[in-house]
């Protein structure tokens, strides 16, 4: 099982249709790619700067890819 806290979590169930099967999952690569998708879709403005959504996403992102 993947280590993530409550913040996580409670992003990947606002975030995910799938989030069952993610959080569930025991290999953190599909949820780092459903992320890295979510950020390049989501988390960019007009002039491709990051968006407060894509600054959350991305931390998230970096916290799994670091703690687990």
């Amino acid at each position: 099982m993947i280590r993530l806290n409550q913040e996580q979590i409670n992003f990947i169930k606002e975030n995910f249709e799938n989030w069952e099967e993610l959080l569930n999952s025991t290999d953190r690569r599909p949820i780092l790619k459903a992320l890295h998708l979510f950020i390049d879709r989501e988390g960019f403005d007009e002039f491709y700067n990051l968006n407060d959504l894509g600054r959350e996403a991305q931390r998230v992102y970096d916290s799994i890819y670091c703690n687990n």
